[in-house]
């Protein structure tokens, strides 16, 4: 039987500092270089991931995906978020990871943990992200839940493919992949392997002496067990972090990290008896290792050299445009909006909605940030962007654009422009 050899990618750095033109052109050519296919941007729905940064990832011939960490905004702000799913599309994203670990109550605030049907909840948050995103091309991916979790994840996940079914949103079922995180949680990377038909006996909250469950790295085949229990359909997993411990340290993470590599590598026919060794199934599509976890092993000082030493130098056969100039500015378009304590003004938001809409720039709220891009348009608030730090942009090269305060002014300004 064929085998077939598991996609490895990389969650990319989640510190700023990652994200200097330097940075992304020493790391993602690497990245490339050991092997990887894809790489994983973490996100917010305030802000969006730059364009260059994108372009950055697709030049290095990895296949960028998105992953908003952050709580799902409910329906009602849909219109306000929906165009990072249309600007992801549009400078090439691959897919994007509709929330994380949606069954712990850190992910959600207290009214809403206490919620009579949580899940009922998460669904009416999830479901308008991910139709939106299979209309504009981007297949959604179902969020990571945590192992176990306060409520149980294999339960959690069955209760929401049920909903999908039950609100009949047959186009994100058809497109739909799963994700798991592959924590070891220090049991041998073996643990629960065969689901939880070799594992009959397990309940939730409760493993008999003897047993076995999903909270190891072969979570990701409980979760496929529910998935075609309930849709009748092998849905395709993307395994997260893999290798770690979930929680605290463990001395045995870089050997997990090799074994794992080694399985991807060595391929897996998609039918077989189960043994003792670690193997990974063919409806895997991607094995993703985190930098960060990988940072964190090595004391925070983890280097491009040392990263290629454990994943070893693989044949690319592709060839890689990494021809940006150091020199050259990172974004093109960055839109600078002010941000209190307080957040972001919805007022603000609404004055500068249709300047997005009509230039799709890139978001945020640090200057830092806006030095480096070509352009730069500033909504003014005098107390956080005074003239000295305006200056201070142009000095490093940017073209600097002041928005006027008024919304009617903005607006005019793009019919006159």
């Amino acid at each position: 039987m064929e085998k077939v050899i598991t996609d490895i990618g990389f969650q990319y750095f989640t510190s700023q500092d990652y994200f200097i033109n330097q940075q992304l052109n020493s790391w993602l050519p690497s990245l490339r270089r050991i092997g990887a296919t894809a790489v994983v941007f973490s996100a917010g729905f305030d802000f969006a991931v730059p364009e260059d940064v994108i372009q950055c990832a697709i030049n290095n011939q990895l296949k960028p995906i998105v992953h908003f960490t952050t709580t799902l905004p409910t329906a009602q702000y849909f219109g306000e978020i929906s165009y990072l799913f249309d600007l992801y599309k549009k400078w090439g994203v691959e897919s994007v990871i509709l929330g994380d670990k949606p069954n712990i109550r850190d992910s959600w605030g207290m009214v809403e943990w206490h919620h009579e049907d949580l899940v009922n909840q998460f669904l009416n948050r999830f479901v308008p992200l991910a139709q939106h995103s299979v209309e504009v091309g981007l297949p959604p991916v179902f969020p990571p839940l945590q192992p176990g979790g306060e409520f149980w994840d294999t339960a959690f996940l069955e209760l929401a493919l049920e909903g999908l079914i039950k609100r009949q949103v047959l186009d994100v079922l058809d497109d739909l992949m799963l994700s798991s995180y592959g924590y070891t949680f220090n049991k041998p990377l073996t643990w629960g392997r065969g689901g939880p038909e070799r594992w009959s006996i397990s309940k939730p909250y409760s493993t008999p002496e003897g047993q076995e469950d999903q909270l190891g790295f072969y979570n990701f085949e409980w979760m496929q067990v529910v998935s075609q229990k309930v849709t009748r359909k092998n849905l395709p997993v993307m395994i997260l972090d893999a290798g770690s411990p979930g929680k605290g340290n463990s001395e045995n993470y870089l050997e997990s990290v090799n074994k794992i590599l080694n399985a991807c590598q060595k391929g897996q026919s998609n039918g077989g008896r189960i043994g003792d060794e670690l193997e990974i199934n063919g409806s895997v599509a991607s094995c993703v290792f985190s930098l960060d976890t990988l940072e964190k092993s090595h004391d925070g000082k983890l280097d491009i050299s040392t990263l290629e030493k454990i994943f070893g130098h693989h044949s690319v056969q592709e060839k890689i445009d990494v021809s940006h100039d150091s020199n050259k500015k990172l974004l093109h378009h960055y839109l600078l909006l002010p941000k209190h304590e307080s957040g972001v003004s919805d007022v603000v938001l609404n004055k500068v909605r249709p300047f997005i809409k009509k230039y799709q720039p890139t978001i945020g709220f640090s200057l830092d940030e806006a030095s480096l891009a070509q352009k730069v348009s500033i909504f003014p608030d005098p107390l956080l962007f005074t003239t000295t730090e305006i200056n201070q942009l142009r000095s490093t090269g940017c073209v600097v654009q002041v928005l006027p305060e008024s919304g009617i002014d903005i607006a005019t300004s793009l019919q006159e422009s």
